[in-house]
């Protein structure tokens, strides 16, 4: 989910085994022959769904990489048995599209005082995207709240950053804009950043001309950096709040006596050939077959890192598309009762800004399909573990309210949560009636995002609740 970007830290910068078919068989040419449906949600397939796309031998399904495509093909070939109409280029499931993409060439690194090497993935991260991107910074800390710097506040008084390192320590400021930023603009070289040290952050190729290395580091390590200076992330912070609730408080900057050395290594900005996998089930009703729910969820994940470790993605998101099949499977027994055609997709470039979901917008011109034909968007994200609730966001209230309604009625627990983080952005920016479903509590963006995370007894509550909502929606009148 793109909305690790934002770190979900207070502190942030201002988110298996090979899967048999079952009884399908081929023509000599290799293509599907249909299947008769399942008529409910099967969670058992689901879960194999999950098992193939998150398997380290689709490394991660980073955009754009031949393991992304492997699984494209996968989910294709699912749509294709379910007896889905192909809604891609030239009468295929694959939609195609140009999006940029950056990536490590090598492992990030962060050696502190007394030549002290920290883990990556450990002890920290990097951060990547617009003012945050390669370089390599030696020097030592200036000790910064890092996010006022305008309107009378400024966590960087008392602190000369200029040819140094920030450290921000937080707590976020309202209104404050971005930490690195505002540590670019005071002349710091590198910054760093205390938050969630484990994940691996999405890189947004949108990069400034001139950047700086930014990395995530755990509080641990920024309690380490800080100590020559006998100052803990605690303690700074209180200097932070103490000088914004009073400009007259001691400024709340301090440089430190420690020497820090950090390296963040991009690739260049560059292309990729990215690919949406969408399919129909078109509608028997001549009146309202042109209208279309549109069911899906991103199929990338954030791909392998340097070392070779992979981010299989389990749960973020091979769950959301392992989903989206056995729904269109579900609701193809139900075809004849129809009154609205449903759109199944997968998308691509999700956790590097909504490149997918920008791209079907953008080149579907057909209806059923096209986004002024579409009823309501439910987008599946991190729909795999780790919880008994279903979150719902609130971009369209009367939809979150129908999805919510259902969940009760099919004894799942929901909670409703605010706008943006995935997908459905996109659609709701365009005043369709859009919503991500996802789970409560998620693990995301970690080496531990296997499919071991995913149950298929949540998937069957997630799946019945999805099943019923579209089904509803695409019976309407």
């Amino acid at each position: 989910m793109r909305r690790l970007w934002a770190f979900t830290v207070a502190v942030a910068l201002a988110l298996g085994a090979c899967f048999s078919p079952g009884p399908v068989t081929t023509t000599p040419t290799g293509s599907a022959v249909v299947v008769a449906p399942a008529t409910e949600f099967d969670a058992a397939k689901a879960k194999a769904h999950v098992d193939y796309l998150a398997d380290p031998a689709r490394g991660g399904r980073y955009s754009g990489s031949a393991g992304y495509r492997d699984a494209a093909t996968y989910v294709a070939d699912r749509f294709r048995e379910i007896g889905l109409e192909p809604l891609g280029d030239n009468g295929t499931f694959f939609q195609h599209f140009t999006m940029p993409i950056v990536d490590l060439t090598e492992m990030s690194t962060l050696t502190g005082a007394g030549g002290k090497t920290y883990r990556p993935r450990v002890d920290f991260t990097e951060s990547v995207g617009g003012r945050s991107g390669s370089g390599k910074a030696e020097a030592e800390i200036a000790a910064v709240g890092g996010a006022a710097r305008s309107g009378g506040l400024n966590d960087f008084a008392g602190a000369n950053a200029r040819g140094k390192i920030a450290l921000v320590t937080g707590p976020a400021a309202p209104n404050g804009g971005s930490s690195v930023e505002n540590a670019y603009q005071e002349g710091a070289i590198g910054v760093l950043i205390v938050g969630g040290a484990t994940l691996r952050y999405s890189y947004i190729p949108r990069l400034q001309s001139e950047t700086v290395p930014t990395l995530v580091i755990s509080q641990e390590v920024a309690d380490q950096l800080l100590a020559p200076a006998g100052r803990t992330v605690s303690t700074a912070q209180d200097l932070v709040r103490a000088r914004r609730a009073n400009p007259n408080a001691p400024a709340s900057g301090f440089d430190v006596p420690t020497t820090v050395r950090m390296t963040v290594s991009l690739t260049p900005v560059h292309d990729v050939d990215a690919i949406n996998v969408v399919g129909l089930l078109r509608s028997p009703d001549s009146n309202n077959t042109q209208r279309a729910v549109l069911v899906g969820g991103h199929l990338d994940g954030v791909g392998t890192d340097p070392d070779g470790s992979v981010f299989q993605a389990a749960n973020d998101n091979a769950s959301g598309p392992a989903v989206t099949i056995e729904v269109a499977r579900a609701l193809a027994a139900s075809r004849s009762s129809l009154s609205h055609s449903i759109v199944f997709a997968a998308f691509a470039g999700e956790e590097e800004g909504y490149f997918g979901s920008e791209a079907y917008i953008a080149q579907t011109a057909v209806a059923p399909g096209r986004v002024e034909s579409l009823v309501a968007v439910l987008n599946l994200d991190v729909i795999g573990c780790c919880t008994d609730t279903l979150l719902v966001s609130n971009e369209a209230p009367d939809l979150q309210r129908r999805v919510r309604d259902t969940a009760a009625r099919l004894g799942v627990q929901s909670d409703g949560t605010g706008s943006g983080g995935s997908d459905q952005q996109s659609f709701a920016r365009r005043r369709v009636p859009a919503v991500f479903i996802g789970a409560a509590d998620f693990i995301l963006h970690v080496y531990a995002d296997k499919p071991a995370v995913v149950e298929a007894s949540w998937l069957k509550k997630a799946g019945d609740v999805v099943t019923a909502v579209a089904k509803d929606l695409a019976s309407a009148p």
